[in-house]
């Protein structure tokens, strides 16, 4: 028989629940009774059910989501027997919500801290500029709801320059992963020395469970939000939805149909207003016209009389006409340059010259998406100058093409 000093056998024993048990392989669940936070760092709490208890670990800094007293929790961690006074105990990894009325619960106190900070102020909201040109989009590619939108998004406007930042959007890395693509977006801002690259930052995904959204309900993300430099427009699941991001959002949209929708009005509409901005601009000339013309025609039915007593009112009437005209004339230029203006930006050339290409398969239709091509494919490359032949060379995160 072996025997071994007391720290010898305590060694030997976490070394054996090391190699046998992990938070990678079980998960304790359970209800936390005496939940605190010492020296603003370290959290512990028991864990209980109706026969037993045991005592948890963890840094402040891993914990993830809002605890207390009476939620049902699963505990990821290692066991083990903290030597210096012999006590059996679990330093958790992470610790996630257990059952819908937890996830409620802590959604509740998270609420209360975040409403705190003025995370959801309605008076710090922007809005978002009626012709946006450039858009950081933040979704899943594989998801409906992206698809929607870009769909949208095309039969409403058209032109727009799109970024898309795929990230996942449920279970343990996607909140993570949404902060990261948050960060780039404004990161890459700066980068181009303006003060917002992006015009928009949109984010998207479509309808689930309360547990299938709570990457959106994450602390991390609504921070990442709220300090976006760049206005952003949000829109989670399904219209009775409604995440903290969206709140937190300056804009928050219903659906991702919806989200489209307030992001860029119908071309249809604009061009209807335009039509009624120069209806009533050849109404206003016109009716200047004969008011100008009514004048001249009373000067000139008894000039001779009408000279020999107003002379001098009829040089002011003379001088404040030319200025009228003139004044007229100027903003009658202005006004049609600022249309015909708005009217170059509808045209799909204006982009071509920006260095983008349009990109037609063998039937000259446009192609929308990468999911419609294949290796081998024989396509057709239109820029500002002319046309090209391609064919689809591989396939990864963007496609190649190799020139014909």
């Amino acid at each position: 028989m072996r025997v071994l000093q007391v720290s010898e056998f305590i060694e030997i024993v976490n070394g054996i629940l090391r190699e046998t048990l992990s938070g990678e392989v079980f998960a304790v669940e359970g209800e936390i009774s005496g939940y605190r936070v010492n020296q603003g760092q370290w959290v512990t709490f028991d864990l209980k059910d109706e026969k037993s208890l045991l005592n948890i670990f963890m840094p402040l800094w891993s914990l993830n989501v809002p605890l207390e007293d009476g939620m049902r929790v699963k505990v990821f961690g290692l066991p083990r027997i903290y030597p210096k006074y012999g006590k059996f105990s679990i330093t958790a990894e992470r610790v996630e919500l257990s059952g819908e009325g937890a996830l409620k619960k802590a959604l509740a106190a998270l609420r209360l801290k975040l409403e705190k900070e003025g995370m959801f102020d309605q008076a710090r909201k922007r809005s978002l500029p009626r012709f946006p040109r450039r858009i950081a989009l933040i979704a899943s590619r594989e998801s409906a709801a992206f698809g929607d939108f870009i769909k949208i998004l095309g039969e409403r406007w058209g032109g727009l320059e799109i970024d898309s930042y795929h990230v996942l959007v449920q279970g343990q890395r996607a909140p993570q992963d949404i902060v990261k693509a948050i960060e780039e977006a404004n990161s890459h801002s700066s980068k181009q020395g303006e003060s917002s690259y992006y015009d928009v930052l949109v984010m998207t995904r479509g309808g689930g469970s309360l547990e299938e959204l709570m990457a959106f309900n994450d602390e991390r993300v609504v921070r990442a939000i709220f300090g976006s430099k760049i206005p952003t427009l949000v829109a989670i699941g399904h219209e009775r939805d409604l995440t903290f991001a969206e709140e937190a959002a300056d804009v928050r949209g219903s659906t991702p149909t919806d989200c489209a929708r307030r992001l860029v009005p119908d071309k249809r509409d604009v061009l209807y207003e335009l039509a009624m901005a120069l209806e009533k601009i050849e109404g206003s000339m016109a009716t200047s016209l004969e008011e100008k013309q009514a004048i001249l025609e009373r000067a000139f039915a008894a000039p001779g009389v009408w000279l020999m007593g107003r002379t001098v009112e009829l040089d002011g009437m003379s001088m404040r006409v030319v200025t009228a005209v003139d004044s007229w004339l100027l903003q009658l230029h202005q006004n049609l340059s600022d249309k015909l203006r708005l009217l170059q930006s509808l045209d799909p050339r204006a982009v071509l010259r920006r260095g983008y290409a349009m990109v037609k398969d063998m039937a000259g239709k446009a192609v929308t998406s990468a999911k419609t091509l294949h290796f081998g494919d024989a396509v057709t490359l239109v820029l500002q100058d002319g046309e090209v032949g391609a064919t689809i060379d591989g396939r990864g995160d963007k496609f190649q093409t190799k020139l014909l």
